[in-house]
């Protein structure tokens, strides 16, 4: 797939110049329809963490620093984020039902915070490795906070909002998993 970039590059935290991707012209309608397949543990921030979503080339997509009652996404040590809805407003950890997750794991704590497991029950539109070059989605979280992707990753379109993101190769592979178009419903 030819994927639409603008005349404009962006610099990673980690100082790689990173192409704009021009999201309003990706075509979607040949993806995969895919969900997340991993339970995934959910923490209440405190406020104030500073939160470091990182590929799996050791290299930073997006940084953010909670407000207290983020909803922060801890699938391991290097897969750490807090979601964000279109206006770039974080996730609020008493809300996240109304995000399209079942709890599955009622809340317990986990260091300081308090925690639980969720499970999507959202599906996305999927163009799986689509990710050529080093590529920003910029304001991807709202305005300056954008993602950063490299090779291999995957591009991803909410089916509720339109909203398109990125997934980093492995974090793909360890946490999504692709149902068949005729498939919707869980």
């Amino acid at each position: 797939m030819l994927l639409q970039y603008k005349d404009e590059f962006i610099f990673s935290p980690e100082k790689s110049a990173c192409q704009v991707l021009n999201v309003s012209l990706i075509d979607f309608s040949d993806g995969l329809l895919g969900r997340k397949s991993k339970e995934t543990m959910v923490l209440k921030a405190n406020g104030n963490e500073k939160i470091e979503t990182v590929n799996s080339r050791g290299l930073v997509e997006a940084t953010y620093i909670t407000k207290e009652g983020d909803a922060i996404f801890y699938n391991n040590e290097k897969d750490i984020y807090v979601p964000r809805d279109s206006s770039g407003q974080a996730w609020q950890f008493n809300d996240i039902i109304e995000y399209g997750y079942q709890i599955t794991v009622e809340p317990f704590y986990y260091g300081n915070n308090v925690a639980i497991k969720v499970k999507s029950t959202k599906t996305a539109m999927l163009l799986k490795e689509v990710i050529e070059i080093p590529t920003c989605i910029k304001d991807a979280f709202g305005e300056g906070q954008h993602q950063f992707l490299f090779k291999g990753a995957t591009l991803k379109q909410d089916e509720e909002t339109g909203k398109v993101t990125g997934i980093d190769k492995e974090a793909f592979l360890e946490t999504w998993e692709i149902i068949a178009k005729n498939e919707k419903t869980l």
